[in-house]
Order: C-alpha cells, then structure tokens, then sequence
C-alpha cells in the first residue's frame, strides 16, 4: 500500500493529495512571523485546549490521469460501505507502420492477452476477485484531463474476463514465439493476465500495412481504449475483496497478439506483437462509493460537533474538515509570535482499521469558492511539514506554525483546512479518526511567545 509521491504543478497535488489544491500563492511563505522572533521581551506559554470543530464529508471527484498506478476492484467493509475502481487505458502501437506479414503469406489469430503487471493491493487478496475488459467507443484524448467521476461508453459487450485469487508478489512462466520461429519460456514480473475475445485479434491482424496501424493518431481511431473493471455481478462481503493496483507504464502492462503467419509452401511460423501503455498514453482512474452500506452513513448525515469519528479516505471517498472558531478571540487583546503549531491527528485502529494505518496525509487550506490550497507551511518541506504516521504513537502530526500565525495576523474567523489520504488517486486507503467526543481526538499543540510592550 505504499505509493510514491511526486508533485508537477496542480497534477502532482493530485496524486500527493487526490484533490483540487490550486497553486494560487507560488512558494511565498505567507504568516510571516510578525513581529520577529524576540528572545528578549517575551514569555513563552504552551496551550492545548484551542478549540476544533470537525466535520466528515464527501469529497467530491478528483483528477484521476496520467497517473502510474491504476486501481481496480471492489471493497466493502462495514465502515465506510463499498467502493469500486475502474481503470482506463489505451494500448498503442510498437512502432509505426506496423506489418504482421509479408504479401504473400496468409496469417491466423491464435490469441490475444492483456497482462496487466501488479504494483501492490490494499485488501485481502486470499479471497477471489472477478475482472471484466470492455472495448471504448469514444476516442480518448491526452490533451484532456479526465477525472474520478467521467464516464465513457464501451461498446460490443465483454471483451475479456477472468475470476482469481490475485497473486501480486508470484511471478509468472510464459511462453512467446522467438525470433527463429520457436517457443520460448520467460519468466515475467506479477501480472494479471486476461484473455480477449479472439475477433479482436481477427481485426488487428486484418489491417497489416494499413491505415490503421500507420501511426498512433490512426490506431486510437481503431482501438479506442479499454476500460477494466469489477466483474457487475461481483458482491463481495466485508473485508473480503481487494482493490489491485496496476503499474499502468510497466513494460509488462500491453496487449500481446499472438499469431502464425503462413508461407506459400504451407510453412508456419508463430509470432507475438505487442500493443504497449505507456507515458505517452491516456490513462485514468474513476471511483464510485456507496457509503448507505457502512457506519459513516451515520456521520454523514449528522451535523453538529458530536461525533465520536471522524473520516478520511482516498478514492476522492470523504474527507475530514478542521476549523478553529475561537482561535482569533483566544488572542484577543495580545501580541502574540506563534513559535510552533502541531496539528495532532490521532487514528483509531481495533476494529475501525483494516491493514496498516495509511503511511501519509496531507492538510490544505479550504478557499471560499470551495477549491483546496497549500498553506503556507507545506512549502517548508516534508521534514517541516510532517504528516506521516507514527506507529508508536499511532498518530500523525503537521506543523502548521505559519498558518495559524497568518490566522492571527489577518484576524481570519473563517479558516478550515481539509484532511486527506496522500496520494489519494492512486491508492484505496482510508482512516477513522477520533472525533469531538472522542478521547483520542485531533488537537492543536501551540508553543506560543507573549510580547511585552
């Protein structure tokens, strides 16, 4: 369950924080600590007791492209209900003006195979999961950015399906065509491998040496894309199921057409192409969640401050909002230097976690307009910011110095940050929290300096 993280403009916020962080202040480093830290003149004090309300709510779609790891399959638990990952991608060709035959030769589909090359699971894999592929009837576009919640039509039924026990960490015996005609065996990286309906491979073969298969621009018009999903039949029961994680640039995710050409002389001879994902190819997520079948339904529709949970979970599933009424009027009338705010985020395990704690979240800033924003803190970096899980203290902690100094200085009685599961596009994870009327509930730490006129 532990995936990489890595930040390109708005689109790497999307994959560190699965939601719509605008980069809207650049790397200034707004709450300036003003006035400037004074050794002399002060008197340092500690609170605890800032007051927080906060809220579990839906967290609405995110951008969900061009990510390096897909998700796909069903998990339910009686927590946070069910929620299903479904991944799309285009296969392209191997090199342009692709010929599978000589003029001469006649050539017959043996098979076609997507393999799919795994990157982790979150779930219990013991328990047998069922796939199915179907073929777009849409063009999929790069220049697009496509989000949690797009739909795009499939055509011509199932293409392809399987039912499994997933095997992520097993390796793999295949046997491919080699260069002189013969059959090899190779050993391959943990894959899913799932056969397509052999008119598929009627149809590639059919277009050798032309149009179709002349450039990538021309193959996308032929084979759209396709999209892997959970099986519409597949109903798993709580904590039985798992959500798999595809490596979706791997050389070892494609579609292989396996073939025979046949000479004049009736001579045979078996080959393999294959139709590689890669960087340059659309691919994305969509996620659906069905939260009438788990605990958090409760939470949802209650309002005020007096649940004992709070929630978070990627998949763009809830999330968690922080705000500090008070903490403006809890100043009031004092010059006061913020020396060290620590945002402590407890996690709640027994029952309420299944597998490990997710090993990092994020906190950004709600705007007015309802977008997400890095606060100031985040720019510090992740030593300074923190944010990943202590198992020793089975918590997580930001420092968010420069937020609540910037509150302060703005007087700001408006301010809520949001609380996510980092990396949320490309991972299954959620976490309870402790609520408001929970003993283990999220509290600020302030490290405070009082200055004397």
């Amino acid at each position: 369950m532990k995936k990489e993280m890595s930040l390109i403009g708005l689109r790497k916020v999307i994959l560190l924080s699965a939601s719509f962080l605008i980069l809207t202040s650049g790397c200034k480093k707004d709450g300036a600590l003003s006035p400037a830290f004074e050794e002399i003149g002060s008197v340092a004090f500690f609170s605890d007791t800032t007051r927080l309300i906060t809220a579990t709510e839906i967290g609405g779609r995110i951008l969900a492209d061009r990510a390096s790891t897909g998700l796909i399959g069903v998990y339910r638990d009686s927590v946070f209900g069910k929620s299903t990952a479904n991944l799309y991608l285009q296969p392209l060709l191997p090199t342009n003006f692709l010929v599978l035959r000589e003029p001469n030769e006649s050539i017959v589909t043996d098979s076609i195979v997507l393999s799919l090359s795994y990157d982790g699971s979150f779930g219990d894999t013991s328990f047998a999961t069922s796939i199915e592929v179907f073929r777009l009837s849409e063009e999929l576009d790069n220049q697009v950015s496509y989000y949690s919640d797009t739909s795009i039509n499939s055509t011509g039924g199932i293409l392809g399906s399987r039912t499994f026990k997933p095997k992520i960490n097993t390796r793999l015996k295949v046997n491919t065509p080699n260069l002189t005609g013969g059959i090899d065996t190779t050993l391959v990286s943990p894959q899913l491998r799932i056969r397509l309906d052999k008119s598929l491979g009627d149809e590639i073969v059919s277009k050798s040496g032309q149009s179709e298969l002349s450039t990538n621009e021309e193959f996308i018009k032929f084979l759209k894309g396709i999209r892997i999903s959970p099986a519409t039949s597949f109903n798993p029961s709580d904590n039985e199921s798992s959500v798999l994680y595809i490596a979706t640039t791997s050389s070892d995710t494609k579609i292989s057409l396996y073939y025979k050409t046949i000479n004049p002389q009736g001579d045979t001879t078996k080959k393999i192409v294959s139709f590689p994902v890669n960087s340059s190819s659309v691919r994305f997520n969509t996620f659906l969640h069905d939260f009438s079948e788990g605990e958090i339904i409760n939470t949802l529709n209650t309002s005020g401050n007096d649940s004992l949970f709070s929630y978070t979970q990627a998949m763009g599933g809830v999330r968690t909002k922080i705000a500090f009424p008070n903490i403006v009027d809890q100043f009031d009338g004092l010059s006061v230097i913020i020396n060290k705010a620590q945002l402590i985020i407890p996690a709640i395990g027994g029952n309420y976690l299944q597998g490990d704690p997710t090993d990092a979240l994020i906190v950004a800033t709600l705007l007015p307009n309802g977008d997400l924003d890095f606060i100031p803190d985040f720019f510090e970096g992740d030593a300074y910011f923190g944010g990943l899980y202590n198992a020793v203290n089975r918590s997580y902690t930001f420092t968010i110095t420069r937020y609540i100094q910037q509150i302060l200085n703005e007087g700001n009685q408006n301010n809520e940050l949001v609380l996510l599961v980092s990396g949320s596009a490309v991972k299954a994870d959620r976490l309870v929290l402790g609520g408001p009327k929970n003993d283990r509930r999220i509290r600020l730490n302030l490290f405070y300096s009082k200055i004397e006129n």
